[in-house]
């Protein structure tokens, strides 16, 4: 039941830290081409220059959303672990 509850609050981060990297995989090939990414369209963009645009602008409710759920995975499991080194030491 732990591992199910840890899973699904490693869900948000994990598809986070996943768009980030393919986000961050098309920048780098857009610019390898010679080309601008454009970050509100998320293409490559041959004719026009495009300004960067933090990910964390244009995923604020994303980021925030993983950040408070990673720390409540490291809060549940501390927990589990406290709890079960106490349980298993009386």
């Amino acid at each position: 039941m732990h591992v199910v509850v840890l899973v699904a609050l490693l869900v948000v981060p994990l598809f986070c830290g996943g768009l980030y990297v393919r986000e961050f995989m098309a920048v780098d090939a857009a610019l390898d081409s010679g080309a601008s990414y454009d970050y509100v369209a998320g293409r490559a963009d041959h004719a026009a220059t495009h300004p960067y645009i933090p990910f964390s602008d244009r995923h604020r409710a994303l980021v925030i959303l993983s950040g408070a759920s990673l720390v409540a995975a490291i809060l549940y499991g501390s927990f589990i672990t406290l709890t079960g080194r106490r349980t298993r030491a009386i």
